[in-house]
């Protein structure tokens, strides 16, 4: 596995907000369970699901891969699939069970999600005996072959692959599946049309089937231009504003401070709402001492990124 990336995450108190509601947090955990694999050298791996229809449990492939076993639990009970429906690719699988009686998720779609959308993400990230609880917003939205890739703030911790990433009302969005490394982690799901797709057209194999790499674990040549160090290719995509910023901290850090700045007033151009745009833009002014300016953007900032200064576990 690529050093590149690292799978999944960890999320310390949530400030809800107007569409976010303790109880609503709650609700969705009954559909959250854990997801326990162990493979012929005797290892055991922690993974999440989502309950997304009767006896139907999606998590990533990549939580399951090469296992002898694997079993969800929930409630102090363990549930062993009969069968799997996989999209090695996407990274996307579907366990089948006989008797699960679980409550399933309502199911949402990408295309309700734009950059700013407030977003949940659950599961059992830590490897935590309950469901944990972050918020965050939609920072991009990238095509991956016809399909949408949804980056978010929303904070990832070892366990969470295959948690569910949900709209403020519990809608399913997508499946939280990966993160780049360090302090300034990009959080990515798998958007909940990969798994429709799926239990649409999906065929129904073992459980132990040998797994296949999925796309973001592909050699560094391979990887969509959104996972590779900003490019030219990047920044020629329609909704290419992420680039730009990206490039803009790159300039930034190199002390080209007005290279920087009409990267990011481009950025802002686009996308009014894109926070660290305005955060960064802020620093710059303060250093420059255009007190004026950098607060005007520092109070933008703080707004529409109130909602997630906290995390909590529920």
């Amino acid at each position: 596995m690529h050093k590149l990336l690292v799978i999944l995450f960890l999320i310390p108190t949530i400030s809800y907000s107007a569409g976010l509601t303790q109880e609503l947090t709650l609700q969705l955990n009954r559909s959250i369970v854990k997801v326990h694999s162990a493979n012929q050298a005797g290892n055991h791996g922690v993974g999440s699901g989502v309950v997304i229809a009767k006896d139907h449990v999606v998590t990533n492939c990549h939580v399951i891969a090469n296992s002898t076993g694997i079993h969800v639990t929930k409630y102090g009970t363990s549930h062993p699939p009969e069968k799997l429906i996989a999209d090695w690719e996407h990274d996307i699988c579907i366990l089948t069970f006989k008797y699960l009686n679980l409550e399933p998720v309502t199911l949402g779609s990408s295309s309700d999600v734009d950059y700013g959308t407030n977003v949940i993400a659950k599961s059992y990230g830590g490897n935590a005996t309950r469901p944990v609880t972050s918020i965050g917003k939609v920072r991009d939205i990238f095509d991956l072959k016809g399909k949408k890739v949804i980056q978010s703030s929303t904070w990832f911790s070892l366990g969470a692959s295959g948690g569910g990433l949900f709209d403020e009302t519990g809608k399913l969005l997508g499946i939280t599946t990966f993160k780049t490394p360090g302090r300034g982690a990009l959080y990515y799901s798998i958007p909940i049309e990969v798994v429709e797709d799926l239990m649409k057209k999906g065929e129904r194999i073992e459980v132990t089937t040998p797994a296949q790499i999925p796309f973001w674990d592909e050699p560094p040549a391979n990887l969509p231009y959104f996972m590779k160090i900003v490019t030219s290719e990047w920044i020629k995509e329609t909704n290419a504003f992420e680039a730009k910023y990206y490039l803009a901290r790159s300039l930034y850090h190199l002390n080209q401070i007005e290279e920087a700045k009409t990267e990011l007033v481009q950025v802002l151009a686009k996308k009014e709402n894109h926070s660290m745009a305005h955060q960064l833009l802020s620093k710059i002014y303060a250093d420059e001492g255009n007190l004026v300016k950098s607060e005007y953007h520092s109070k933008i900032f703080m707004e529409l990124d109130s909602e997630i200064q906290e995390f909590s576990k529920n």
